[in-house]
């Protein structure tokens, strides 16, 4: 029996260990992922369903920062005089954007992502722009009014080569499979070249085709999922893979991801993460582009609410070490290292990202511009990644297939460019045009800094983009400004800007000077300020931040019930508090109302003795230094002086009462009983307020009644802000 018994009491100590060990193992797994995960695309979530939509008009854009009126009106003339400009420039354009806007989604989104959202409704109705082109000439483009603008937002990304290669090679790729036309299925020979240079590009050993970057993206997650019988997928704060949901954790998509985990870039957290948890992760999904501005999101103009939103790296060395890192890792924890190149495959140079930070993935994603002027999603990788059937299991198999995925046009263009890419005197090219953006940068930043204005560039080879110096509200407005200098951006904005290939010295000259003067007019139109022009600036722009966000978050009857308080409080001070000394005694007064509220439940006689000493105090303000105001105060909610006399009044006649209870009267009587007086006291004051709270609701409401009562309790902290020396207020 005993030998039973301990038996069943070893394995029970057994079992309980192995679940300790597991549950502590669990533990582990969980801290040590918190500590690498990024909560912003959490947050971000969270915040989109709370954040209401807000529209400021005019009148709020241009004083958004709390600028004086002199700067105010200036750049209310500044954005009539840019309105104007536009309008003229783009006169068909907008015409033509104007007829489709409403049927056309894609129009829509994009004008309402342009500028923070508050400004997005006023802005599109002063600029209302639609960029509608009908030629391209070199890197410049001919708009539907006949003006030529030039072109940095590359497409997107595509146009890497220059608008007239890609022309040359759609052309030559139709001329060689016109007779074959749009068959699909059926392969083109041609195809068979594509995958060889494909691979010579990418050293993989296996090549799939698709019609976009996002659907190359959404195979090789899944064909790395099949493979490896694995279903986390790794993904880094701020990074873009396309539009799928199942790697866009944040902003953009509302469906639940539980198989995409989002870290930290460039954290030793994130490498003990992918060692810890290597059995549950398919694939580490990066986007090299991101070494321009790692655990931040593509830099769209929308979300320039301050000059401190938007970063650029100036060099990309601590980057290429850490995907260095990243690669050792990946290797010894056999995780397959997945390089998202659909940007900066071809952009960075013929090896495109892998070559540039000399590291090898084991699956590559390339787009955009590799079709040679056409649609296309290209995966490369090592056979074992790329297998779509299960040799053991014939129903297992990753379904991955596309109609348009090897189209005759596409491969044939496809061929026109892999051939140039991979010529030797193009490799040179890519070196010269690197280069020569990077001497661009340098020499626009010193013009930039010897004309003071307070923007600066940076480079990631010929990808660039505009930050700013000084903080401001207004940086937004920049893009328009650009485009009024007849430079064509993207709905982004200044925040990814491309040259390409075939940018000459005078067109990088050209660029140079239309930035600058786009800047300068902006300057001299008020939206930039200096410390000295606006010594309160960066105040005044957090209070309104502040004021933004709580506009943003707190629901609309809040907002209404406090805007309605605060125009009490205005209606009181312009009717009764006029006078300097008068205000300077209701700042005494408010601080030991505070003190009060602190300590009426420790301490209740103290906080009533002061109460009431400040009380007076404040009312010897109104009786005797303020101007007679009796008639205005009559349209007020609260007391008129006369009833705040008689309130008081009530006060003093409270210890009376006491003593002639006591049937003894002098002082030492009064403080002999001044904790029974100062309950009445506290008593007095409650059925006051309360009185007036039921009388409120009787003739107006219990909303109106509320106001009076909240404007009552919070009088102090607002006389505070209002009457503190450093700004005394005046009516």
């Amino acid at each position: 029996m005993s030998a039973s018994v301990t038996t069943g009491t070893a394995v029970l100590g057994a079992v309980f260990a192995l679940a300790a060990a597991f549950v502590a193992r669990r533990a582990f797994l969980i801290a040590t992922t918190l500590k690498a995960m990024s909560w912003m695309p959490i947050l971000s979530r969270r915040l989109s369903r709370w954040v209401k939509a807000r529209h400021c008009d005019e009148n709020e854009l241009v004083s958004a920062d709390g600028a004086p009126a002199f700067w105010i009106e200036r750049r209310r003339e500044g954005l009539d005089h840019l309105a104007a400009t536009l309008r003229s420039q783009h006169a068909q354009s907008i015409a033509w954007g104007t007829a489709i806007r409403g049927s056309f989604a894609d129009l829509r989104f994009t004008d309402a992502s342009r500028v923070p959202f508050p400004f997005a409704q006023v802005t599109r109705a002063k600029f209302n722009l639609c960029s509608v082109v009908t030629a391209s000439n070199g890197p410049y483009l001919r708009t539907l009014d006949g003006h030529w603008t030039l072109d940095v937002s590359g497409s997107y990304g595509f146009n890497v080569a220059g608008f007239d290669r890609y022309k040359a090679w759609m052309e030559r790729g139709l001329k060689r499979v016109e007779e074959l036309g749009p068959v699909l299925g059926p392969l083109h020979p041609i195809v068979a070249e594509n995958i060889d240079l494909l691979k010579r590009v990418s050293q993989q050993d296996d090549v799939s085709f698709h019609m976009s970057g996002t659907e190359a993206v959404m195979a090789a997650v899944r064909t790395a999922r099949f493979n490896t019988r694995r279903r986390l997928i790794v993904c880094f704060s701020g990074a873009y893979h396309g539009w799928w949901d199942g790697v866009q954790p944040g902003l953009g998509s509302e469906r639940m991801l539980d198989d995409c985990l989002t870290l930290n870039d460039m954290s030793p957290a994130s490498l003990a993460v992918i060692r810890r948890r290597a059995r549950e992760i398919a694939g580490v999904l990066v986007n090299p582009v991101q070494s321009f501005h790692p655990n931040s999101p593509p830099p769209n103009d929308a979300v320039l609410v301050t000059s401190a939103v938007r970063k650029a790296q100036t060099s990309s060395d601590g980057y290429a070490g850490w995907l260095q890192q990243l690669r050792e890792v990946c290797t010894a924890s056999d995780v397959p290292l997945i390089f998202d190149e659909v940007y900066s495959g071809f952009r960075l140079g013929p090896g495109g990202a892998q070559k540039y930070f000399a590291v090898h993935a084991d699956m590559v994603v390339y787009g955009k511009t590799v079709a040679g002027g056409f649609p296309i999603g290209v995966v490369c990788g090592k056979s074992a990644l790329m297998r779509r059937l299960d040799p053991e299991h014939p129903m297992r198999m990753a379904y991955v297939v596309g109609t348009f995925s090897a189209h005759p046009a596409v491969m044939a263009a496809m061929n026109e460019f892999l051939r140039w890419a991979l010529d030797p005197s193009t490799a040179t090219l890519y070196r010269g045009a690197n280069r020569t953006c990077t001497e661009w940068v340098k020499s626009t930043n010193e013009c930039l800094a010897d004309a003071s204005l307070p923007i600066r560039v940076a480079n990631l080879a010929t990808i660039w983009t505009v930050v700013f110096t000084e903080p401001s509200r207004y940086n937004w407005l920049l893009q328009y400004y650009l485009r009024a200098e007849r430079i064509t951006l993207s709905w982004v904005g200044t925040g990814r800007c491309l040259a390409s290939l075939d940018f000459s010295d005078d067109d990088y000259k050209t660029m140079r000077e239309r930035l600058i003067a786009a800047a300068r007019k902006m300057k001299n139109d008020g939206w930039w300020l200096t410390a000295a022009q606006f010594p309160e600036r960066d105040t005044r722009m957090r209070m309104a931040l502040l004021k933004d966000a709580a506009a943003a978050l707190v629901p609309r009857p809040v907002q209404t019930f406090y805007a309605a308080v605060m125009k009490r409080k205005d209606d009181d001070h312009h009717a009764s508090h006029n006078n300097p000394v008068n205000q300077y005694l209701h700042l005494v007064s408010s601080s030991v109302f505070l003190f009060c509220y602190a300590t009426v439940w420790m301490d209740l006689t103290r906080a009533m003795v002061l109460g009431l000493a400040a009380l007076f105090v404040r009312q010897f303000g109104h009786a005797v230094l303020e101007p007679a105001c009796h008639d205005e105060e009559k349209l007020l909610l609260g007391y008129t002086t006369r009833d705040k006399t008689l309130i008081v009044l009530g006060y003093l006649l409270i210890p009376l009462a006491v003593m002639m209870q006591a049937h003894e009267w002098g002082l030492a009587v009064f403080f002999a009983s001044i904790d029974r007086v100062a309950v009445q006291w506290f008593r007095w004051t409650a059925f006051v307020v309360l009185l007036r709270v039921a009388y409120l609701t009787w003739k107006h409401n219990v909303h109106i009644a509320m106001i009076w009562f909240v404007k009552l309790v919070t009088d102090p902290v607002t006389d505070i802000v209002a009457y503190f020396p450093r700004r005394p207020a005046r009516a």
